[in-house]
């Protein structure tokens, strides 16, 4: 492998970046477990026809509550809901209900497909709020890395012109609003980089799919309200990534905030979003318009 190849792979696969990225895994899981025992739930609840379309629910005490929903991260191809049942301990007792939704992984599905089903389960829970305990008109949702990817793309605003892998989606486009505030953490927003990782082996984005999963290329309707975060001891592209797709969102007339955050890398951000007081909470919790 060459010099060149291994730098771009040390910059764009955060596991070659850090080292100990299971501790941080092994931390989530662990503070899940221990999650799901504190609150009452309702798990793997259907929102589509596939086997990983399902979603926890962790209902605020009171009913109409604002609701949250959080996409995991994984590079499209791994981890589980499972794995973040703790944010419900960051956001319920401050009476948010926090949805956390699993979505198909590559390679049994194309990315293309993946963000289409995001838009799908996104519409679902809006139709559904009430009964999840949620108030319809106050969604918001945050993403880590290919979450937040994924919750960019869903948020894209193309009226009829986006292109996913060749397949035209017409009026696919989510209703503007329909979330309210989008905080998007480690996020990748520029795909063309993916196809020269190791990853990309199980990804298998193709080079006609590049433009229609970039939200680079495709930002999010400026309806919807923007934090991006960043840890600054991720790799200098991953960081570049973030900072780029924040000057774009401002540009196009969003409101768009950006954050890098000292002394955290692509894995213990997540940290930040353990309790109400975390720093990832406190901004989640300011969009849903609650007492942070």
């Amino acid at each position: 492998m060459s010099v060149v190849r291994d730098d771009h792979e040390w910059q764009y696969n955060p596991r070659a970046s850090v080292p100990d990225f299971a501790r941080h895994a092994a931390r989530a899981s662990e503070l899940s477990r221990a999650a799901r025992k504190r609150h009452a739930g309702r798990y793997d609840v259907a929102y589509g026809d596939t086997k990983l379309s399902t979603l926890d629910v962790f209902p605020a005490a009171t009913p109409n509550a604002p609701l949250h929903l959080f996409l995991h991260g994984g590079y499209w191809r791994g981890r589980d809901k499972a794995d973040y049942s703790y944010i419900a301990d960051a956001l319920v007792p401050r009476g948010v209900t926090t949805v956390v939704m699993n979505y198909d992984l590559c390679p049994d599905a194309s990315l293309p497909e993946i963000v289409r089903r995001t838009r799908d389960g996104l519409r679902w829970v809006h139709r559904h709020a009430a009964e999840l305990g949620g108030d319809p008109e106050r969604i918001t949702a945050s993403g880590h890395s290919a979450g937040a990817h994924l919750l960019a793309m869903a948020l894209a605003d193309d009226a009829g012109g986006d292109r996913l892998g060749g397949d035209r989606l017409g009026g696919d486009r989510l209703p503007d609003g329909l979330v309210k505030a989008a905080v998007l953490v480690s996020g990748i927003y520029e795909l063309e980089p993916v196809l020269g990782i190791t990853v990309n082996d199980t990804i298998r984005l193709r080079p006609e799919m590049v433009d229609g999963v970039s939200p680079m290329r495709h930002p999010p309707a400026t309806a919807t309200a923007l934090e991006i975060a960043v840890g600054a001891n991720e790799t200098p592209a991953w960081v570049g990534q973030s900072r780029d797709f924040a000057e774009r969102c401002r540009a196009r007339g969003s409101a768009c905030a950006y954050h890098e955050i000292p002394g955290h890398d692509h894995f213990s951000i997540m940290a930040l979003m353990e309790t109400p007081d975390d720093p990832l909470s406190r901004m989640v919790l300011k969009a849903a318009g609650m007492p942070a």
